[in-house]
């Protein structure tokens, strides 16, 4: 973080109320995920149509492990990667990267091929190929008219819909607060989160996110807990924001909350 930005966080914590809190535990902190991962075999090859270069002078280029698919997942930008991250934190079950390959006639009769960027399959069964673009280089003409003729021959059977997303959907605070997300999936505590849940039964109207780690000894456990709330619907911001310490929150107290983003 810029030094800037670090100034200015600690202004707006402060002007919140929210003291920084540097007590260090007596004991050694770790986390304690109710599921512990194991990783017995590394990651199999990615199962990409085409394989980004390693290299670009243009676009960031990358690759990860997709913990959907027990694969490695390789991005041609980072607007991919930011997309990825963002989709992985909605009710998806399934991931591919640079698939399916599919062929259409466009509107001059040319038989052309098309390799989406994305594509998922819901929890519902849904599958949809996702194109991303930055929004300047849409063609509005040549894009939409392309994503609709996949869309009208089928897409190759390898989809039931098509979409598209661009830097205002992929931006770079809802990427970091999905990056948080797919984090506290991981270090996941039930215990914790039953416990969160209790406490925000109990909040009335609007908190900033802070307030709900006041007083803890271990801030870090709440901490997971309320990102794996977000997740799950029960706590959003007031305005789609980075959610930090002095961000104002929503709580949506609810039995079987759906996955937010």
């Amino acid at each position: 973080m810029r030094r800037e930005h670090l100034v200015k966080q600690h202004l707006l914590e402060k002007r919140c109320g929210l003291a920084p809190d540097y007590r260090i535990p007596e004991s050694v902190t770790h986390l304690r995920p109710t599921i512990t991962e194991t990783y017995e075999k590394p990651p199999l090859p990615t199962q990409a149509a085409r394989i980004p270069s390693d290299k670009s002078p243009f676009n960031t280029r990358g690759s990860r492990y997709n913990p959907l698919s027990g694969r490695t997942i390789v991005a041609e930008s980072a607007l991919e990667i930011k997309a990825g991250k963002i989709l992985a934190t909605k009710d998806i079950v399934e991931l591919r990267e640079q698939w399916p390959r599919v062929t259409y006639v466009d509107r001059r009769g040319v038989r052309c091929s098309h390799t989406f960027d994305i594509w998922v399959r819901k929890r519902c069964g849904k599958r949809v190929a996702v194109a991303i673009k930055p929004f300047d280089e849409i063609d509005p003409v040549e894009f939409i008219d392309m994503l609709l003729r996949i869309k009208d021959s089928g897409v190759d059977g390898h989809a039931d819909d098509v979409s598209f997303s661009t830097e205002f959907y992929a931006s770079e605070y809802a990427a970091a607060n999905a990056e948080e997300i797919l984090f506290a999936r991981r270090a996941r505590n039930e215990d914790d989160v039953e416990e969160t849940k209790a406490l925000l039964r109990e909040v009335k109207g609007k908190i900033l996110f802070g307030e709900l780690l006041k007083g803890l000894e271990i801030q870090a456990y709440r901490r997971v807990a309320l990102w794996c709330l977000v997740d799950e619907g029960w706590l959003r911001p007031v305005r789609p924001s980075l959610i930090e310490d002095h961000t104002l929150m929503e709580v949506r107290v609810q039995q079987e909350a759906r996955t937010w983003q």
